[in-house]
C-alpha cells in the first residue's frame, strides 16, 4: 500500500482515483469543487492541496493545464510545500515539456517528480487500459512506478520532459486525424457519397470514423475541443515547431470549432464542424450603408469564409519571346492578360467566378472602355471588387495595362 494523494477529480480523475482505491492504496483526495467528489469514492476528501499532501508518499495530479499545476503545487496551500523529502509527484496532465521542467525546478530538494500524461479517454481510465507516457530519472520512476501501472501501462519516455512532450506528439496527430476526417466527408459529400457508408467504410481503419460512426447522441465527452485546441496550441508553440502544414491547418480548424462555440463538445464534434465548414464559400455585394457602385462591373465588397487564396501577380501581354503583343491596341493586350489570367486559375483549381478583386493599371484611362469590354466577357455573374488607376508607365514601355487578382481557391 501506498499514500497516494489525488489532486483534481475531472472526467479523467475519478475513475484513475477509483482504480488506486481498488487495488488498496491509501488515497487522499482534493478537488477544486468539492461538491463534485462522488460520496462513494471512499477516499478522505482534504479542504486543500497541501492537507491532502501532508505525509504522503506520492502525489498525482490530474489538472486542465500548466497554470492550474503550479497554483495547486505551489500557491495557497500548495502541495508541494506539505511534501517531505523521499516523496514524489506525478504530474499526469497534459502542460507540455517546458512546463514541466519549470514545475521540477521549483520543488523543493528531495522531492522527486515524473510528468507522466496518459493516452487514452473515460473507457481506458475505467478499465486500467491507459497508456502513461513518463519522463523522469530512473530513481523517481521506480518509487512510483507500481502505482502508475494501476492505470495500465507505464511508458518511460525518457528524462525529465520527455513523458509531456511524448504526449503533444500524440495530441497533435489525435487531432489532426479527426480534422481529416472531416475534410474527407467534405469530399465524400462533394462525390455524391452517403456519409453514414463513408464513415463505415473507413472505420475499417481509422479509430476516429469508428468513433464518429458509433457516437451516442448526448453522451458525456470524453476530450472536448477545448482541451484539444489546448494541447494542439503546446505542440505549434514549441520553439522550431513548423509554422504550416497539416498540424497548422488543425489548429485552425479547432480555432473555428471553438469559434462556432464548440469548446465544450467531444472532439468527434471537430470532424462534422469540418466537414460543414470546408466548403469555400464567397459572398459578392454592396452593403445597403453605402451607395451603390456607379456602374455594375464591380461590387463594393467580397466576403471569404473557409478556403485558401490565391494571389496573381500583375500581368501584362507579354508574348513567349518576351514582347508586348499588339504594341498599341488596347483590346487585343486585354485578352492577352485575361488568357494569361485564365491559365493561371485554372491551374490552381479556379476560374474567374471565384476572384474577389481585380486591380487594374492603365496608361491612359481615355481607353479603359476598350478594357473593360473584353473583362465583361471574362466576368459573366456578379462582378469582383475592382480598382483601377491611371499610371505614367508600366515595366515594358509597350505595356498599355497590367492587370492582378485575387482569387478563392474552391
Amino acid at each position: 500500500m501506498t499514500r497516494i494523494a489525488f489532486l483534481g477529480l475531472g472526467r479523467m480523475g475519478v475513475p484513475m482515483a477509483r482504480r488506486l482505491i481498488a487495488a488498496g492504496h491509501d488515497v487522499a483526495v482534493w478537488n477544486r469543487t468539492a461538491g463534485k467528489v462522488p460520496a462513494e469514492l471512499g477516499a478522505a476528501l482534504a479542504a486543500s492541496p497541501a492537507q491532502a499532501a501532508a505525509g504522503r508518499d506520492l502525489v498525482i495530479t490530474m489538472l486542465t493545464d500548466a497554470a492550474a499545476v503550479e497554483d495547486v503545487l505551489f500557491g495557497q496551500d500548495g502541495a508541494a510545500a506539505a511534501l517531505e523529502p523521499g516523496a514524489v509527484i506525478a504530474d499526469a496532465s497534459t502542460i507540455g515539456p517546458d512546463a514541466a521542467r519549470r514545475v521540477r525546478d521549483r520543488l523543493p530538494d528531495g522531492v522527486g517528480y515524473v510528468d507522466a500524461p496518459v493516452v487514452g479517454s473515460i473507457p481506458q481510465a475505467e478499465a486500467g487500459e491507459l497508456e502513461v507516457l513518463a519522463g523522469g530519472t530512473g530513481d523517481d520512476l521506480a518509487r512510483c512506478a507500481e502505482a502508475l501501472g494501476v492505470f495500465g501501462r507505464v511508458r518511460h519516455a525518457g528524462p525529465p520532459g520527455s513523458g509531456a512532450a511524448l504526449k503533444l506528439v500524440a495530441n497533435g496527430m489525435l487531432v489532426a486525424n479527426f480534422a481529416v476526417l472531416g475534410e474527407a466527408l467534405a469530399l465524400a459529400d462533394r462525390l455524391g457519397l452517403d456519409r453514414d457508408l463513408v464513415l463505415d467504410g473507413l472505420s475499417r481503419t481509422s479509430a476516429q470514423a469508428r468513433r464518429l460512426r458509433d457516437a451516442v447522441p448526448d453522451a458525456a465527452p470524453r476530450f472536448t475541443v477545448a482541451l484539444a485546441a489546448k494541447d494542439l496550441g503546446l505542440a505549434l508553440d514549441v520553439p522550431g515547431a513548423p509554422a504550416g502544414g497539416v498540424l497548422a491547418a488543425a489548429r485552425a480548424h479547432a480555432s473555428a470549432a471553438l469559434a462556432a462555440d464548440l469548446g465544450p463538445h467531444d472532439l468527434i464534434a471537430l470532424a462534422d464542424h469540418v466537414r460543414k465548414d470546408s466548403r469555400m464559400r464567397v459572398t459578392l455585394g454592396n452593403p445597403a450603408t453605402v451607395p451603390p457602385p456607379p456602374n455594375p462591373f464591380y461590387s463594393h465588397a467580397a466576403q471569404v469564409t473557409a478556403g485558401p487564396m490565391l494571389y496573381v501577380s500583375g500581368q501584362i501581354a507579354l508574348t513567349e519571346d518576351g514582347k508586348v503583343d499588339a504594341p498599341g491596341d488596347m483590346a487585343r493586350q486585354s485578352e492577352v492578360i485575361f488568357s494569361m489570367l485564365e491559365r493561371i486559375l485554372a491551374a490552381h483549381g479556379a476560374g474567374f467566378a471565384d476572384v474577389v478583386n481585380v486591380r487594374t493599371f492603365v496608361t491612359d484611362l481615355g481607353r479603359v472602355a476598350e478594357y473593360g469590354a473584353v473583362r465583361r466577357r471574362f466576368f459573366t455573374g456578379t462582378a469582383p471588387t475592382s480598382t483601377t488607376v491611371e499610371v505614367a508607365r508600366l515595366f515594358h514601355p509597350d505595356a498599355l495595362l497590367e492587370v492582378e487578382v485575387v482569387a478563392a481557391i474552391p
